[in-house]
């Protein structure tokens, strides 16, 4: 397919094909910015209701943990008592650690696992609504043009590495407005922190990294909604095509035009050379006198009416007529009968309407031939 030789050229919108062929290579108009932004704020918005829960289990934990961890001096021994039957501090030790490290373990993963599927079916949900169901391993296939030095170096430079840039600029630069503002307006909160108690204190940064947190989410998601109308339009822009190349396309799909048009001749020759082999059966060949010409044929026994076995203007009329003449087929001109019946399909019986006129031209070819 002949390739455009800029982008200028590519002027026209992608057909569905191409479309097609894209989505299933992986090409499609996606925001990677938007996907983090839905998820970091989904992410946040879970961990505000997990987080109390983990604490409490961690706080449980350590309780247990300090309280019931053996001393490591080794007990006094009581009467009746083997030195043998004695654990050894270190041993007993190693035990509760191992118990207690397990069960912070077991804990922690049985409070986080709501979180984690609250996560996986963000990512879900985010991609669906940006693509829809799309599964393709093309786009992961190793391409050996993506290891083209020029081609890499221009796509440094490109339109969309600019906008990229811009992007992640305009991320960190949000993340410290989100910050500046947010602790000048706790600046007196933040400063008594010290004269709290420990657990107000945490529940006070909590609050306030939170507050943060959904302030530069909402942001971003807002960011993330921006880079998708620009993903769209570069996708947009991306699949126009040339004229020449839609002409290409419309050829593979369906066949050269000028293949067609040769089809439909032959098409149209053999159909008109089975109907000029049903003139010399016809029972009377009806004409404007010159311009057109109708055939009818008219079985009783099967047919409910005269059916149309053949008809034509200027030069296919005069040919049926020849052939009438050949076969001894009766010629009858009638202009207005012969414009009614030449616009009948072939193999149409004749309407109702037309009845009494053809029964009347029928009527006198019958009469004849049966005088002969």
């Amino acid at each position: 397919m002949p390739e455009a030789t800029n982008q200028e050229e590519r002027t026209e919108s992608a057909t569905p094909r191409r479309r097609e062929e894209a989505r299933k290579k992986g090409q499609v108009a996606k925001s990677m910015e938007l996907s983090s932004a839905f998820m970091f704020l989904v992410g946040l918005v879970a961990i505000r209701f997990v987080f109390p829960s983990i604490f409490s289990e961690m706080m449980s934990i350590t309780k247990a943990t300090l309280s019931h961890i053996s001393d490591a001096r080794c007990p006094p021994v009581k009467p009746g008592v083997t030195a043998s039957s004695i654990q050894h501090p270190a041993s007993r030790m190693e035990t509760d650690l191992y118990y207690y490290g397990v069960s912070t373990l077991m804990t922690v993963g049985k409070a986080l696992a709501p979180f984690m599927m609250v996560m996986f079916a963000s990512a879900l949900v985010i991609n669906y609504a940006q693509v829809g169901f799309l599964i393709s391993g093309e786009a992961l296939t190793p391409k050996l043009e993506r290891l083209n030095p020029v081609k890499g170096i221009s796509r440094l430079f490109s339109t969309k590495t600019i906008v990229t840039f811009v992007f992640g600029l305009s991320k960190i630069a949000i993340v410290g407005y989100v910050l500046y503002i947010t602790m000048k307006g706790e600046h007196d909160k933040i400063m008594s922190l010290t004269a709290m108690p420990i657990k107000t204190a945490i529940a006070q940064i909590t609050g306030l990294m939170f507050k943060m947190g959904i302030r530069a989410a909402l942001l971003f998601l807002a960011l993330g909604v921006f880079d998708y109308a620009y993903q769209r339009w570069e996708y947009e822009r991306s699949l126009r095509m040339t004229k020449q190349e839609i002409k290409e396309e419309m050829k593979q799909s369906q066949g050269d035009p000028m293949v067609k048009a040769r089809i439909r001749s032959v098409q149209r020759e053999m159909a008109r050379r089975r109907m000029m082999q049903e003139v010399p059966k016809a029972d009377v060949v009806i004409t404007n006198p010159t311009a057109l010409a109708v055939a009818l044929k008219y079985d009783m026994e099967a047919d409910a009416a005269p059916k149309i076995c053949g008809k034509g203007a200027r030069l296919i009329a005069e040919r049926i007529k020849a052939i009438a003449r050949e076969h001894n087929v009766p010629i009858v001109e009638n202009k207005p009968l012969a414009q009614a019946l030449y616009k009948l399909e072939l193999k149409q019986e004749i309407p109702i309407a037309l009845y009494r006129a053809v029964a009347e031209i029928l009527s006198r070819v019958y009469s004849s031939i049966s005088d002969q």
